[in-house]
């Protein structure tokens, strides 16, 4: 009797293990959205705003293991002071094309810890001047990103996450920013290959 009890208890252990990390495993698809580098800074008459909104899609091509494509969408602004010497205003507005691959610590929890990886371009749009002038371009430059992030799936599909990186800038980003630590908050979406998720232990 105790031995069909144990034998009884390992198959719900193996069952439940399975069944939660149903969110990672191979061909589920994920759509996500998250914001980070936000500032508001407001210093001797200097005024600097910036932000920054990020969504992603992506499939786990192994168990744990996604790969996706991120368009981060940047922006900021700039004012300066009357006499100040330089220009009145300056605004950046960037968008960056970035492959990412993501790897997920296996747990049967709902709280699951990753590592992501992202590199690609950034397309960055700048006019600055004051009433009497003013400049603007385009520019083309490299980021890359490397952080450890937490999720927390709040339903069998649907993840809060928390993903600190330190990012890397070769181009004059105001929005992006050049080297920095960041922190971006959002939520994930999780669709499970053939049938919808259950929910994982605690």
């Amino acid at each position: 009797m105790l031995k069909a009890y144990c034998l009884l208890a390992l198959g719900l252990t193996v069952c439940t293990a399975g069944t939660a990390l149903g969110q990672t495993t191979k061909g589920t698809r994920v759509l996500g959205l998250s914001a980070g580098n936000i500032t508001y800074q407001s210093n001797g008459g200097i005024r600097r705003i910036s932000g920054q909104l990020s969504p992603s899609i992506g499939t786990f091509v192994a168990d744990n293991v996604a790969l996706g494509i991120v368009a981060p969408i940047g922006y900021s602004s700039v004012k300066y002071p009357a006499g100040f010497g330089r220009a009145a205003k300056q605004r950046n507005l960037e968008l960056g094309l970035l492959p990412w691959l993501r790897y997920y610590l296996p747990s049967s929890s709902k709280h699951r810890v990753f590592g992501e990886l992202s590199v690609g371009g950034v397309l960055d749009s700048y006019r600055s001047g004051t009433n009497d002038y003013t400049i603007k371009g385009n520019d083309v430059s490299l980021l890359a990103s490397l952080g450890v992030g937490y999720n927390y799936f709040i339903t069998p599909n649907v993840g809060l996450e928390a993903l600190v990186k330190y990012a890397a800038n070769t181009g004059n980003s105001n929005a992006f920013g050049r080297n920095y630590l960041d922190i971006a908050l959002g939520f994930r979406v999780y669709l499970p290959k053939g049938g919808a998720a259950t929910v994982p232990a605690e």
